[in-house]
């Protein structure tokens, strides 16, 4: 949800910085615009399939893990975008360490009750609406790739990993360079 509130903010800079966002849309997308309706699509299944229900199967894991690596995939189609590489870098780190942690992003019990100060957090179990499995620091494999950046924002609290940093200034480095107009425009 972060790269969300990320991304919302980034475009609301791009307009105060007045920037040409209509310049998006003369990209040269491969895969032309299906490229980013199919990567919606990816992403609401996975809020479908993943996020809002509960439990912790393989389903959900294996959903989890391949919508990643289609979207991997889609990024490394469109490597020529400004953005698109410090992006997909930001997935797999995230992939790595989801699939090094059993398909879930590991987050410690101490930075869970930090993210949700009432809930009662129970080790090896994963938060309701959430892509995360609370582990103990000890047994989380690739823990400086998880979900360890504690943050505040104004209206809640998160935590974001290494690979979640990498996606906002993926994005970042998108909006804003993909509404520059080039100079020989000018």
């Amino acid at each position: 949800m972060i790269l969300v509130y990320a991304i919302i903010l980034l475009i609301l800079l791009a307009l105060l910085f007045r920037r040409d966002l209509g310049l998006i849309a003369q990209r040269s997308y491969r895969g032309g615009w299906r490229l980013p309706g199919f990567i919606a699509g990816l992403f609401v299944l996975q809020a479908v399939m993943v996020l809002y229900a509960p439990g912790q199967t393989r389903w959900q894991m294996a959903i989890l893990v391949l919508t990643q690596s289609a979207i991997i995939g889609l990024l490394f189609l469109n490597r020529h975008l400004p953005g698109a590489k410090i992006f997909a870098l930001g997935l797999v780190l995230n992939l790595v360490v989801m699939a090094a942690n059993g398909g879930w992003m590991p987050v410690t019990p101490e930075t869970s009750s930090f993210v949700h100060p009432a809930r009662i957090v129970e080790v090896h179990t994963r938060p309701p609406s959430s892509k995360n499995i609370v582990l103990a620091r000890s047994e989380t494999r690739l823990w400086v790739l998880s979900d360890i950046i504690r943050l505040t924002l104004p209206w809640r609290r998160t935590a974001v990993s290494i690979g979640d940093v990498l996606l906002i200034v993926g994005a970042g480095q998108f909006i804003f360079q993909a509404t520059t107009k080039e100079k020989n425009d000018r």
